[in-house]
């Protein structure tokens, strides 16, 4: 009979990315609060108490006013998360609830000055105002139908994901002096497509591409809402949104809407929406001084990103990455040559410093079981050597930078309870030495070491979103202010001398600055027409990074053209300066209240069903009922499941519960009516109950460049059979006890958007069970699946290595996993061992779809030849069957939105076919259908 075992579970979340929710995340000790309110709960760890009573408050203000997007509301739990590194949000149907992860960005230039809580906030809490508010007409009608995950599905197909985004942009730009609309950064990518003539279509903006550098949906999505919104009205996206819920019009209900409202469908309407800006765009580049510059990095066909430049006495250092590679420090040599120095390992923050021959950089770490608790450690690389070395260890580090005498480091702590610090870390030890004074409550941005070593200075940001620039003495903690704050996003710093670099917004793209010595005159270093996002200087020279539609590019520039400039009269063109005709202020408005708290029980809504949903899967087809609680530590499942092979029928339920180190798992089903056919004539009919518990350990070894996890588990089960009414044969043991255990080892070294694979990769998986009862039945599985680079960067050699053991004796079969030689229907064994050689390789990037039904992405091939040998312990005999072929796959998305891969395989046997010895070669289809619905 069929079984998954715990351990599926576990290679299922291994599979989700680690910025996803964390399913069963946080220790046992957690000790959760909570704010009760009519139209949200937050829930938040005690470290987290203003923070909680400040979310409530903004949230409850504006629950209370009326909304831009309709007047359903729907009570939502808001859970705080405080130990993930990873600075994010969302919102999610099945069951309804969202997760804050608290920490800030370090890059101001990203999602701009405002303080990260009320950017989460009103940004998150904008989706929650969307979901009640879609759930009307045949929407509403699915919500019954499959629950919240039914509503989901449907409202997905219905809104497009950049009307989700983009309008919820608008309300964290609307709702506040800052916010996404507002910061030039956030327009970069369409800027330098439109500088470049670059004019892609309405499908390829929505897919993206594997080719070309594409802006997300974030980004258009904006200028499309705050089009639709100053063009149309307030009015325009309610009714737009109702209509397309509700299905007015069966195919494309947004579009359809959109063409009611607009005379225009939704691709004519990006263009319309797209031209608005351009004109700004362009007319503004026209009036540019436009700096004198020389290209210093190829304009190469493919998209290649040059950051974080650093000046060195033998070139220059930056971060490089391409569609093609992973990222990697390079020295830029004076004579145009790149040479890589070595590649770091995955992070929060790509940020880094070079001193003499010396890179400090941050590094992430996971630990083992508890996925919410990051780590962001520092580490230091020699240059001259090649060696790197960890100086810290679970700390919670950004943005470090090394003193001229290389004996200490500056680096950004964020802690559990959100504040931030200054730290002065001890270069070889890399102990802790010193901690700076923060009673202002600033977040340090990009800190560096002044010329003497006795001060740093930061570009910070304040909590009413404004920026400015000091210098703290690391003796002393005095505080020099040196630019003043303003509501203007400022970058990176670099020190050179007593003159200081930097860049910042105070047009309306991103330039570099510089802070002469002794004064607070500022000077204007680049006056460019997209963003530049950090600049060095070298023997007169400046070298800076600009974003073009092929990624960031250096580009060289005197610094003697530097001109005069007075941070106080700045003006901003009108896209970034949009009124919405909200209160921007909504903030400084809220009135003083403190929320009553009190514990949250991590047991409450411990069932919590909340969707009901069909799977199509032939030979079954399942329906089942799905349960999470709101702190995501259980799942429970109800279902019943018809097998079209067996006519049978089983309903059963189960449980996993993941609040402790192990993961807990129980189950109980019941199944009716199976059938074996014994004979021509003849069948085995029987019901059977199975009763199972079981016990998993997942952990996540990952460090530098490699993702890593491990699982071990093991379950027990009981059967009992009885022979259906009028059924002739019987079972000889009726019932059976027997478990199973499972280990899984999983690496994959990180890879580049166009490696179909890693380059170095190895997935293991062992698996035994066994009878503990009179009735003898075993199966040893056992897989190895090794990933290597091929004979150009994006190809892949994939070796397939297999082994199977089973008990013929028929007592009771479990799960067969096996993967068998292409081409062969199974065979008749008790052993039996597979080899597999594949060779993976793109074709071709198409970039096309139709109908905005079905959009390729990517084709690619595959040869493969399989090897495979059996052993029948019953009969003595071997068997053979190889085979050899192709393989043809399309990357493609569904609707805009699901990705969905298919293809088709011919194969051809060398050896006879175990039940078609005439058969020699096999054409079939490839269609994953269950990738839908897993999706």
């Amino acid at each position: 009979m069929p079984k998954r075992s715990l351990f599926v579970y576990i290679l299922i979340l291994f599979s989700i990315p680690a910025w996803a929710q964390q399913f069963g995340g946080n220790r046992p000790a957690h000790r959760w609060m909570q704010i009760d309110t009519s139209s949200l709960r937050v829930i938040f760890p005690k470290a987290l108490y203003k923070d909680g009573q400040h979310v409530a408050n903004l949230l409850s203000y504006i629950a209370a006013k009326p909304s831009t997007i309709g007047p359903m509301r729907r009570k939502v739990d808001i859970v705080l998360q405080n130990e993930s590194l990873l600075a994010n949000g969302y919102v999610q149907l099945g069951p309804f609830r969202s997760e804050f992860y608290m920490t800030p960005p370090p890059n101001s230039q990203d999602l701009g000055a405002l303080y990260w809580t009320d950017q989460l906030a009103i940004h998150e809490f904008r989706h929650v105002l969307q979901n009640a508010n879609a759930r009307k007409g045949i929407s509403n009608v699915f919500s019954y139908l499959g629950g919240q995950l039914g509503q989901a599905a449907i409202t997905n197909i219905a809104l497009p994901n950049w009307f989700w985004e983009g309008d919820a942009v608008v309300t964290e730009t609307a709702l506040s002096l800052h916010g996404r609309g507002r910061l030039s950064n956030f327009y970069k990518g369409f800027r330098g497509l439109t500088f470049s003539r670059k004019q892609y279509n309405y499908m390829k903006i929505r897919n993206g591409s594997y080719r070309d550098y594409v802006p997300d949906h974030y980004a258009y999505g904006y200028i499309m809402t705050a089009y639709g919104r100053t063009q149309y009205g307030q009015n325009f996206w309610p009714k737009v949104m109702d209509e397309a819920v509700r299905f007015k019009g069966v195919f494309y209900p947004f579009s359809q809407s959109l063409k009611r409202h607009t005379g225009m469908n939704a691709a004519h309407f990006y263009k319309a929406a797209l031209a608005s800006y351009q004109a700004q765009w362009t007319a503004a580049a026209a009036h540019l001084s436009s700096t004198k510059v020389d290209t210093i990095t190829p304009l190469e066909k493919q998209v290649a990103n040059y950051n974080w430049i650093n000046a060195t006495n033998n070139g220059w250092i930056v971060v490089k990455n391409t569609y093609k590679t992973i990222p990697a420090f390079y020295r830029l040599h004076d004579n145009g040559k790149e040479e890589k120095i070595f590649a770091p390992g995955y992070n929060f923050d790509d940020y880094f410093h070079v001193q003499d021959n010396w890179i400090v950089y941050t590094e992430s770490r996971n630990h083992p079981r508890w996925g919410y608790e990051n780590y962001s450690i520092i580490r230091l690389h020699d240059i001259n050597t090649g060696k790197t070395r960890k100086l810290t260890s679970k700390s919670r580090y950004f943005s470090p930078s090394l003193s001229h005498d290389v004996q200490n480091i500056v680096a950004v702590r964020q802690e559990n309870d959100m504040k931030v610090y200054l730290d002065i870390v001890d270069a070889n030890s890399g102990e802790r030495k010193k901690t700076l004074a923060n009673p202002a409550d600033w977040y340090y941005t990009y800190p560096r070491y002044m010329q003497n070593d006795s001060a740093v200075v930061s570009t910070v940001r304040d909590r009413n979103g404004n920026m400015g620039m000091i210098a703290q003495n690391v003796y002393t903690d005095q505080v020099d202010t040196l630019v003043a704050f303003t509501a203007n996003v400022l970058g990176a710093v670099n020190p050179i001398s007593d003159t200081i670099l930097f860049t910042a917004n105070y047009k309306d793209v991103s330039n570099g600055f510089a802070l002469l010595p002794g004064t607070q005159q500022v000077v204007q270093l680049t006056d460019r027409a997209n963003n530049v996002n950090a600049i060095a200087a070298r023997n007169g020279e400046i070298r800076f990074s600009e974003f073009t539609s092929q990624g960031d590019k250096i580009f060289a520039s005197s610094i003697q053209s530097a001109t005069p400039f007075n941070i106080y009269n700045t003006t901003h063109a009108p896209y970034l300066a949009p009124t919405f005709g909200e209160d921007s202020l909504i903030v400084s408005h809220l009135p003083e209240r403190t929320f009553t708290t009190k514990k949250y029980s991590q047991f409450r809504k411990f069932i919590n069903l909340h969707s009901w949903i069909p799977t199509f899967d032939d030979p079954e087809y399942s329906f089942t009922i799905y349960g999470n609680n709101i702190l995501n530590t259980t799942q429970t499942a109800l279902s019943y499941t018809y097998n079209n092979n067996e006519q049978s029928h089983k309903v059963g339920g189960s449980l996993v519960y993941a609040q402790l180190f192990p993961y807990l798992s129980a189950g109980l089903n019941y199944t009716a009516n199976r059938h074996i056919q014994v004979s021509r004539t003849e069948q085995l009919v029987w019901n059977e109950t199975n009763a199972n518990v079981g016990v998993a350990l997942p952990f996540n070894l990952s460090s530098g460049k490699f993702g890593r996890s491990m699982g071990l588990s093991g379950s027990y089960n009981y059967v009992q059979r009885t022979e259906a009414s009028g059924s002739k044969y019987q079972f000889k043991y009726n019932n059976l006890q027997y478990f199973s255990t499972a280990f899984t080892f999983n690496q994959q070294r990180m890879k580049a958007r166009q490696n179909l694979f890693s380059h170095f990769g190895q997935n293991f998986l062992v698996q035994y069970s066994r009878s503990v009862s009179n009735a003898a039945a075993q199966q040893l599985y056992a897989k190895l699946d090794l990933y290597l680079p091929g004979f150009m960067r994006n190809h892949n050699i994939v070796i397939n290595t297999a082994y199977q053991y089973i008990d013929t004796a028929s007592a009771y079969r479990f799960t067969d996993n096996f993967v068998y030689a292409r081409g062969y229907n199974k065979p008749f064994y008790s052993k039996i061992y597979k080899i597999g050689v594949n060779y993976h390789f793109p074709i071709a990037y198409p970039d096309w779809g139709f109908a905005n039904l079905l959009y390729f992405m990517r084709i690619r091939g595959n040869l493969f030849y399989d090897y495979s040998r059996t052993t029948n312990v019953t009969y003595n005999g071997h068997g053979q069957y190889n085979s050899t072929g192709g393989e043809l796959f399309f990357d493609t998305k569904i609707g805009n939105t699901i990705p969905f891969t298919f293809g088709a395989r011919f194969s051809h046997l060398l050896d006879p076919d175990p039940q078609d010895a005439g058969l020699r070669n096999k054409f079939e289809f490839i269609i994953p259908l269950q990738q839908l619905f897993s999706y």
